[in-house]
């Protein structure tokens, strides 16, 4: 007797059930980093406007720090030369830092808003590749 060619309908529904499931729990690891850079990007970019809008409201230097793993905020002195003292957050009064999430590498930059909110000089760095751009005159983050 011949055997017939092919699968039958339970192999095949098997197969997907599996496929579907492989997928469902390897899809979610494949983007979960690319969300966690842009996610990081836009907090950086919230982490700059918040600098300005602290040397605006403060009417003194705000720096901003930031290396390959981290953005860090501090205050400036009279003559707007950068101190140890980290701004804080109005939220918790711990100092204002963002750790970079496994992955997302920045590059590193360091500037200054004067008490009118203007960048000590206009700025572009990347966070995870994407850049954060900091407008010369006005010091817009967009």
């Amino acid at each position: 007797m011949n055997r017939p060619w092919g699968f039958s309908l339970i192999e095949l529904v098997v197969v997907m059930v599996i496929a579907a499931i492989l997928a469902a729990l390897a899809i979610p690891r494949f983007t979960d980093s690319e969300s966690k850079a842009t996610w990081f990007h836009e907090q950086v970019k919230a982490g700059v406007r918040y600098a300005q809008r602290q040397a605006v409201a403060q009417r003194r230097c705000v720096f901003v720090s930031v290396s390959a793993a981290q953005l860090q905020l501090f205050y400036g002195d009279a003559a707007c030369g950068i101190t140890a003292t980290p701004l804080t957050q109005l939220t918790t009064g711990a100092p204002y830092v963002l750790d970079a999430p496994t992955g997302v590498v920045m590059s590193a930059a360091n500037f200054s808003f004067n008490g009118l909110g203007q960048p000590s000089p206009g700025v572009t760095f990347n966070v995870g590749g994407k850049p954060v751009t900091v407008t010369t005159e006005t010091g817009y983050v967009p």
